[in-house]
């Protein structure tokens, strides 16, 4: 048999390699398997076959009051919380790179590798913005687009992924797109800017059409498979397309008087363990999960007592659930929840098993962050 056929199967067998650390451990065995991964035709099969590695979990600090969250409030930056403490070195995933150290930033959104990062403290202004990776400790700044002025004013932004590479890989330091949401003369905009490669940093802008709803008055519920979710009053659900900028729009069940919900960090909208968009409401004692029935419309897929599936945890109370719970913490597919009155009393739900255990304060939103991808491979190919 000839290399090349040689070849061909080792790439196969290496295919079957459980995750991307163990892949870095076979690129360090021999030159023949390090130029055998390093092909663009391997990477984009791997890819393809595994999920990605998970790094761990950014959260920021929270600067509310203590009594509210049950902690001392804040001033330092984002934490991360390794997904294996044995595999991922929290060191390694400092922030401290960031201009002006991490204390003065917060995280925004994450995808991928990547974070988008906004320094505190902003107003109406363009705020200063970066998009990082904290494994590789690399770092861009956002510039304003080039028609921001004094009557414009930021609303929203949010990570996209760029464009597919050779080695499947969606989105890296060198290839992602963040999408804006602009005011400016009564008008909602939305505008892209984009890190390419070769093409440089580049800014592309849509305009809204005027029959678009007003999202000035809307209420940001999150975001989950790429989209972003907004509730205007009358029951009335509008998503934003990451990718596109299109917005569509659809109409919530009438379980619940949504408008007095709003405002509340207790109506919100998460990706559950399946990738798919979950919008959670908890009122009182009770939790309520919808669902996208063939894709189009929300449907209830679960309801329960929070009472009820906290019973046998440690330091359970009864009285605890006399009054409303706070969400503490939206995560992919969980949530943390504690009593308004009687905490610190954390505990975690599992939104497709309904489980629950013992919480620690991990602020309001976890951001997930993944290993690079393609892996670096500096050692010697030839």
């Amino acid at each position: 048999m000839d290399e090349s056929g040689s070849d061909d199967i080792l790439g196969l067998v290496i295919e079957r390699v459980g995750s991307q650390v163990s892949l870095i451990r076979c690129a360090a065995v021999c030159r023949r398997w390090r130029r055998a991964i390093a092909d663009a035709g391997f990477l984009r099969r791997f890819c393809s076959l595994h999920a990605p590695a998970i790094a761990g979990d950014y959260h920021n600090v929270t600067l509310l009051a203590p009594f509210m969250l049950g902690g001392e409030a804040g001033t330092s930056g984002p934490v991360f919380v390794p997904s294996s403490p044995s595999t991922v070195d929290a060191r390694h995933c400092s922030l401290d790179f960031l201009p002006g150290g991490a204390g003065s930033w917060d995280i925004r959104d994450s995808r991928g590798s990547l974070l988008l990062m906004i320094r505190r403290g902003f107003g109406p202004a363009f705020p200063d913005m970066v998009v990082c990776e904290p494994l590789t400790r690399r770092c861009v700044v956002i510039p304003p687009p080039p028609d921001f002025d004094d009557d414009t004013y930021f609303s929203e932004s949010f990570l996209v992924d760029g464009y597919s590479n050779k080695a499947g890989g969606r989105i890296s330091v060198s290839n992602f797109r963040v999408r804006f949401l602009l005011c400016s003369d009564g008008h909602t905009h939305t505008a892209m800017f984009t890190a390419a490669g070769d093409t440089g940093l580049l800014w592309s802008e849509k305009i809204i059409d005027h029959s678009a709803p007003n999202l000035e008055l809307s209420c940001l519920l999150g975001h989950a498979g790429g989209s972003w979710y907004f509730y205007v009053q009358g029951r009335t659900l509008i998503v934003l397309d990451g990718s596109t900028g299109d917005f569509s729009s659809s109409v919530l069940p009438p379980l619940e008087d949504w408008d007095l919900h709003a405002w509340s960090n207790n109506f919100f909208v998460t990706n559950g363990r399946d990738g798919m968009p979950r919008i959670i409401t908890v009122i009182d004692d009770t939790m309520k999960v919808l669902a996208k029935l063939d894709g189009c419309k929300w449907v209830l897929e679960k309801s329960f007592l929070l009472s009820v599936a906290a019973q046998g945890l440690p330091g359970y109370q009864p009285w605890f659930f006399n009054f409303p719970q706070n969400v503490l913490t939206r995560g992919e597919g969980f949530v943390v929840l504690s009593p308004q009155y009687g905490g610190p009393w954390r505990f975690s739900i599992d939104l497709e098993t309904m489980e629950v255990a013992p919480a620690a304060d991990m602020g309001l939103m976890m951001f997930r962050c993944e290993l690079p991808w393609p892996p670096a491979l500096h050692a010697c190919l030839d």
